[in-house]
Parts: structure tokens; sequence; C-alpha cells
């Protein structure tokens, strides 16, 4: 967790709401934002795209875990 707390300090102002608002999107219904992909490497993982980032995140029950905020490129994937 240390590290998306990292990751949202370095954002701007205007940024950092987008993510914040998304995250409350997330935990209310994930499945409501447009472009949310099951992914194919984990049971539970799903992935959205918010410009040049991905938020890789695992549903578990009914609660949702962000593992990982990105930029996109050959290494987002890998080490899940």
């Amino acid at each position: 967790m240390e590290k998306i707390e990292k990751f949202l300090k370095g954002l701007s102002k205007k940024e950092h709401e987008v993510f914040l608002l998304l995250f409350l999107r997330m935990k209310e219904d994930y499945r409501a934002i447009p472009g949310v992909k099951k992914l194919a490497i984990g049971a539970n993982l799903y992935r959205v795209r918010l410009g040049r980032y991905r938020i890789i995140f695992a549903v578990v029950g009914e609660n949702v875990d962000i593992r990982k905020i990105v930029k996109r490129d050959e290494q987002t994937y890998k080490n899940l």
C-alpha cells in the first residue's frame, strides 16, 4: 500500500482527484466502470485504464484490493 500512497502523492491535484473518484466508484461497483477488463493471468485480477496509467486490482468477495498502479509499458503485467 505504501507504493500506491507514494504514487498518489506524486500526482497533480487534478490527477489525484480523478484517481480518488475512480477508487470510490470501484468500491461501489467496479463492473459499472467502462473499460474494466478481467485479466487472463489471475483468477480475480482486473485492470482499468486511466489515461496512460493502468490500475491492476483484485476482487475478493465484495472487496476491491488495488494491487498496482503503473504507467503502461512492457513490464505492466509482469510480477502480479
